[in-house]
């Protein structure tokens, strides 16, 4: 049974009236010489490791816009609000950027519980929700006008993955393990879905909760089930222990992942704890240090490191796309911009080529999900390795 949020009203905190330099006729959010951008992520809860780089990504890109004159003349005002991937802080965040800062546009917001429950607000305010960073299947459908994803869903990330392994290996039992969440729901539902078209039977599903540690009995079930590949739609944490749990079993069936999984902290585990997973992703993460020199793939680097003081993360790769997908629709939009303007600059790019190398991206006016295709991966020698480059889903 689905459980509903309730939410409190969000107050109005502002005082009202328009920044000075407001056209009397100008969106929310844009004055003659700004374009005010909003995010809301985890900058220092559990899911830091995905909501820091992120907005790190998505700022970089927005500063060298405004390096280059700004959209427009406009220059980009990027704020970002820390959650801590917690539901009431998202809630005040989102209160603070309609109301006090007044956006024009919500980009790369993070969660799905989170988005679910604020996107409504956000529409009413009539603030786009754009590339949000979740996969989950709400953030495009049911189609409309005002919701734009990034990635293919972790549903359709599972049931490409699995039709690929299916394929190439026969397997006819499989099984799942997923965290208890919407975000582990849309996984299970990705699986069901396989497992009706390709004819499979499910011979085991469970659920954890997010502070579970100890999957020994969890193995145990999977092997007595006679599973011959196991599902995951976990984080990070878990990723990692469900994996090495069964390695240390003896099981050695294959297990696959979405693209949460697909970060170095996996690939890297101590011990190879996760060497041989797999894992379906919407995004490539380069070698940036085998990157030619004076290439825009190294200058990017070297300018990241530089201004970050850490390597880029795949969240630093999505937020700077997802930017970049944005000043593009700013852009088309032209001078005299309004969110209408920008929404249908991005129905109409209709072929995205990712510079890092991932896959490409379109939309239309039936079409606001972005991902073509997927990539699927693999650790091998504690890196994620490409298996093949492209996968339908």
């Amino acid at each position: 049974m689905k459980k509903w949020i309730a939410l409190a009203p969000l107050f109005v905190l502002g005082c009202g009236g328009e920044p000075a330099g407001t056209a009397p006729d100008a969106p929310r959010g844009v004055t003659d010489d700004t374009i005010v951008i909003g995010s809301h992520n985890d900058l220092s809860g559990v899911l830091a490791i995905w909501g820091v780089p992120s907005s790190n990504g998505q700022r970089m890109r927005f500063d060298q816009a405004n390096a280059e004159g700004g959209v427009h003349g406009r220059r980009i005002e990027f704020i970002v609000e820390d959650t801590q991937y917690q539901m009431p802080m998202a809630v005040k965040a989102t209160n603070k950027l309609l109301n006090v800062d007044n956006i024009f546009l919500m980009v790369g917001a993070m969660g799905t519980p989170m988005n679910i429950a604020l996107m409504p607000r956000m529409f009413e305010a009539n603030v786009p929700s754009l590339f949000p960073l979740t996969g989950a299947v709400q953030m495009y459908e049911p189609l409309h006008p005002m919701k734009f994803s990034y990635f293919v869903s972790y549903r359709d990330q599972v049931r490409g993955g699995m039709r690929y392994m299916i394929e190439q290996n026969g397997f006819e039992k499989v099984c799942l393990q997923a965290i208890s969440n919407d975000y582990g729901e849309e996984n299970v539902h990705g699986y069901e879905q396989a497992v009706e078209e390709l004819g499979l039977e499910s011979v085991y599903e469970g659920r954890h909760k997010n502070t579970e540690t100890d999957f020994v009995g969890t193995i145990t079930a999977i092997k007595n089930s006679g599973c011959e590949m196991l599902v995951l739609g976990p984080l990070v944490k878990d990723t990692i222990l469900i994996y090495s749990a069964a390695r240390d079993a003896g099981w050695d069936a294959p297990i696959i992942s979405n693209m949460v999984s697909y970060v170095a902290e996996v690939a890297e585990a101590a011990n190879g704890a996760t060497e041989g997973l797999y894992s379906a992703s919407s995004f490539y993460v380069p070698d940036f240090k085998a990157a030619e020199p004076d290439s825009w793939l190294a200058n990017w680097y070297e300018e990241y490191v530089s201004r970050f003081g850490e390597e880029p993360a795949p969240q630093s790769i999505i937020g700077y796309t997802s930017a970049d997908l944005v000043v593009r629709a700013l852009e088309a939009a032209g001078p005299d911009v309004s969110v209408e303007k920008v929404l249908t600059a991005l129905e109409s790019i209709d072929y995205y080529e990712d510079p890092f190398g991932g896959p490409s991206m379109s939309f239309s006016a039936t079409k606001h999900q972005g991902g073509d295709y997927l990539r699927f991966y693999q650790v091998r020698d504690g890196k994620w390795e490409t298996v093949v480059e492209s996968i339908p889903y």
